[in-house]
């Protein structure tokens, strides 16, 4: 047997070094630390977490939205949709820089390439010319008996027509059409001179109507299924032209004086790309692709690549 002190020399330090294996990241250091932040930010009133988070203008930046051009964005709604239903539509969806609460967004364009769509057209026309409007595509057409059967609530149509000189007894409708968007206006297009040419345009899908709402957000179908690539761009391109050359202007603007108006115009050209904040196209019910404003505009080279 040895003697009680050499059993006492040979526990001390397997001791240590069982102390020292079970925590071999002990720091006393670390621990005075952890105590010192805690007490610090109890004196605070703040939680001790949130004295090791950075702040938020120190943190890493947010990667920005990932967004594609007209060409590629086409491509991709193949991609993601290979069979589509021969009913979905190419959707435009833009969010414009301007104040709704000051100006109005609204009006009509006339597509290179018409959208193969069934479009209800009312036309609004003396009752005497009601047969010539029916052979020229209109599927209702008058003014007596539409008017009556709209008061009674009827509304078979998806698009109204009319002339500037029988707009007075449209008024008699304008609260049953006002609200839902079908009541003929001049700056959507609908109050026309030519009624007969309006009636086939509108049946043949080349004339869309677009009206920004909310917070400047713009959506309007420029495609069907049976485009190809090329005709989608080219239609995109020609709304984008549109909404630019009936671009609204803002109230300091037409304060100016006529010299000043031409500087504030020429200005106006070189930011026009400031129009457009966000922009994207989808098919259907498929995924939503995101484009970069900056390629939309008419100039640019997202349309070829």
């Amino acid at each position: 047997l040895l003697p009680w002190r050499t059993v006492e020399c040979f526990a001390r330090p397997l001791g240590a070094v069982r102390t020292k294996k079970w925590k071999p990241f002990h720091c006393m250091h670390r621990i005075s630390v952890l105590r010192e932040k805690v007490k610090k930010a109890a004196e605070a009133g703040e939680r001790a977490d949130e004295v090791d988070a950075l702040p938020v203008e120190e943190g890493p930046a947010e990667a920005p939205p990932v967004a594609t051009t007209p060409f590629q964005a086409t491509r991709l709604l193949r991609a993601f949709d290979v069979f589509p239903e021969s009913t979905d539509l190419v959707r435009f969806w833009t969010q414009l820089n301007v104040d709704l609460t000051r100006e109005s967004v609204r009006g009509s364009c006339r597509l290179p390439h018409g959208l193969q769509t069934s479009v209800r057209v009312l036309a609004f026309c003396p009752d005497d010319q009601a047969d010539e409007m029916l052979r020229a595509g209109a599927d209702v057409a008058g003014i007596t008996d539409p008017v009556k059967r709209i008061k009674q609530g009827w509304l078979g149509f998806d698009r109204c027509l009319a002339t500037a000189a029988i707009m007075p007894q449209v008024m008699g409708v304008a609260q049953v059409l006002g609200p839902r968007k079908l009541m003929p206006n001049p700056r959507s297009g609908t109050v026309v001179t030519n009624l007969v040419e309006a009636i086939k345009e509108a049946k043949g899908g080349a004339v869309i109507e677009y009206r920004a709402e909310g917070a400047g957000e713009l959506k309007s179908d420029i495609a069907d299924t049976s485009f190809s690539d090329a005709q989608i761009l080219e239609n995109l391109r020609f709304l984008v032209q549109n909404l630019l050359r009936s671009r609204p202007r803002t109230t300091q603007v037409s304060a100016l004086t006529a010299t000043k108006r031409q500087a504030a115009d020429a200005q106006r050209e070189t930011t026009s790309e400031q129009y457009f904040l966000n922009a994207s196209l989808q098919l259907g019910k498929g995924p939503v692709v995101r484009v970069d404003p900056e390629s939309i505009l008419p100039a640019s080279t997202g349309y070829f690549r």
